[in-house]
């Protein structure tokens, strides 16, 4: 699949499970995704400045009835540990986290930041399933979101390479 029909895959999925607000970081590697989310007339797209500040927006529009999520790449995930654990798990407000994988198993990049992307999810009790397969993204996003409402906690889906359509096309350069 390529890298704007995995995004288009992915944003059906977003919709489909109910997100109304997103919160988004720049990124190279997301930008497509990115992209698809900012022309979606069903999710109101919130740019960040810094990670840690989307968690604080999703957070206060939970409050008021939206359904959220946040893209972030895996070190703006780790930048935003205190936000997280000061307001989502204090506060038990349940959250998805689309965080790129950089480091996964074959990324000839960040591989010490994706060597400690799980460790860090497991030692916050936050729950994490790797996305591969853009063909999977409707449903792992639906039961994410199932679980993050009714655990009250952040879920993460760990975006690969491969699930935004980017490892086939790194492949034909």
């Amino acid at each position: 699949m390529n890298p704007l029909a995995a995004a288009q895959t992915i944003v059906g999925g977003l919709r489909s499970a109910g997100i109304n607000l997103v919160a988004t970081l720049p990124d190279i590697n997301l930008e497509t995704l990115l992209h698809e989310v900012e022309n979606d007339r069903d999710i109101i797209h919130v740019p960040l400045c810094r990670e840690e500040e989307g968690i604080g927006i999703c957070a206060g529009a939970y409050l008021v009835g939206k359904k959220c999520a946040a893209i972030m790449q895996n070190g703006g995930f780790f930048n935003s540990n205190n936000a997280i654990v000061s307001t989502l798990l204090q506060y038990q407000i349940p959250l998805l986290l689309l965080i790129y994988y950089a480091g996964d198993i074959g990324d000839r990049t960040f591989s010490t930041t994706g060597s400690l992307t799980e460790p860090v999810l497991q030692a916050l009790g936050i729950r994490a399933y790797i996305m591969r397969d853009p063909d999977d993204a409707q449903e792992l996003i639906r039961r994410a979101q199932i679980l993050t409402e009714d655990s009250k906690r952040p879920v993460a889906l760990l975006l690969t390479k491969e699930a935004l359509g980017r490892r086939a096309q790194l492949k034909s350069l």
